[in-house]
């Protein structure tokens, strides 16, 4: 797993295989899905940000998953700006729309374990 900088939690919501999403479903801490934020600057810009993305149960996503509720590992410095909390996103997969997001919280591992 990626020792990722940001790490948020999200819920996510996949496309069927008919709508054009995923063909089939993708292993929990897969690093082949890319999120597209609104950027910061221009309204009709989009910025991508890779981020391993682990399901908590350990699951597969599924191709028409509804409310999915994971973990993305961010590798890239700016996903602390774009990645906040109620921020949407959209899942991009081999040049198309899979599925979409939003960003519920931002995972504090310290915090998080003291808790369990």
């Amino acid at each position: 797993m990626i020792d990722g900088s940001h790490v948020v939690e999200a819920r996510i919501g996949l496309l069927t295989t008919s709508e054009g999403g995923l063909r089939a479903p993708m292993p929990s801490g897969g690093r082949s899905l890319l999120l597209k934020f609104g950027s910061l600057e221009s309204p009709d810009q989009e910025m991508t940000i890779g981020a391993v993305i682990d399901t908590l149960d350990g699951a597969a996503l599924d191709p028409g998953g509804r409310d999915v509720i994971v973990h993305a590992w961010f590798w890239a410095d700016e996903a602390q700006v774009y990645a906040a909390p109620g921020a949407r996103f959209l899942l991009w997969y081999a040049g198309r729309v899979v599925g979409q997001g939003q960003v519920l919280r931002v995972v504090d591992e310290v915090a998080d374990s003291i808790r369990r």
